[in-house]
């Protein structure tokens, strides 16, 4: 098996969706690695998850914490949706990722599904047909690429690591050109053109789901949740793969819904009674 480790990069709050997506990776693809770098500590009852997923799932996961810190204390970019700590995840460095063959930078909010085939394979597939050693997609008429970032370790940080470096070592120069940005994609499409370039990747858009977005479900009345979760799992892409069934299947794993006591979310448990009553449409 070629390793692939699932990355993402955490602050505040949102350690909470640790144990979640740890979870869900690696009961989809049991031989996978999970990293998850965080700012903040997390608290007694994520660690207590997640010793339960070590103990009873999978040991293939680590989470460091503290990492990056000192660039979140910088002065926030006051455009800059969800602050400077979102684009931090396309600045860890190779040192970080050199056991593995290949990284796929995730959003800790979301639960992954086995699909067919599997998130390692269609990205590489991806990646070939474009003729970078990345898999990505530029939002339409943007200069934004979407923040499911796939690449091949090597060959990606041949040329992104001095890019990468440079704003690690010059913290104010990172500060002073994403001031005026809006979001941390932008960020990404910027030093991608820089160090690599985009190959054919606007003849072949591909943005594949690979589960469903905790994140859809957070904000509004009931109904608009459920507008909201009902859209994105009538995604095509996911009803082929069996997001409902594998989404039942965690939902009713005791390991799960122990997690879901230790580290409650109501967007999962709201997302938790729809699955019940979905049918696609």
């Amino acid at each position: 098996m070629e390793k692939i480790c699932i990355a993402v990069y955490v602050f505040g709050n949102y350690t909470r969706y640790a144990p979640y997506y740890i979870y869900s990776i690696l009961k989809s693809y049991p031989d996978y690695y999970v990293k998850v770098f965080s700012k903040d500590p997390l608290s007694a009852n994520e660690n207590t998850a997640l010793e339960l997923i070590r103990n009873q799932v999978s040991p293939n996961f680590e989470v460091v914490e503290g990492y990056l810190g000192e660039y979140i204390n910088l002065e926030d970019p006051s455009k800059m949706v969800g602050s400077i700590g979102t684009m931090l995840r396309f600045l860890i460095p190779y040192e970080e990722f050199k056991d593995f063959k290949y990284v796929y930078i995730g959003d800790i909010d979301f639960l992954i599904i086995r699909e067919k085939p599997t998130l390692l394979d269609v990205h590489k597939k991806h990646s070939k047909k474009i003729g970078v050693p990345y898999s990505n997609a530029i939002r339409p008429n943007s200069k934004r690429l979407t923040g499911l970032h796939f690449f091949k370790v090597k060959d990606y940080y041949k040329k992104m690591n001095p890019i990468i470096q440079y704003y690690l070592n010059n913290p104010n120069k990172l500060y002073n050109e994403v001031k005026e940005l809006r979001y941390d994609e932008e960020f990404l499409y910027k030093i991608i053109e820089k160090g690599i370039g985009f190959g054919k990747i606007e003849e072949h858009f591909f943005r594949p789901p690979h589960g469903f977005h905790i994140g859809v479900a957070r904000q509004g009345d009931d109904q608009e949740k459920l507008r909201k979760i009902d859209r994105y799992l009538n995604q095509k892409k996911l009803i082929s793969q069996g997001v409902i069934e594998q989404l039942d299947i965690f939902f009713n794993d005791p390991i799960f819904k122990k997690i879901m006591l230790l580290t409650p979310d109501n967007s999962i448990k709201f997302l938790e009674k729809r699955v019940k009553h979905f049918k696609p449409q």
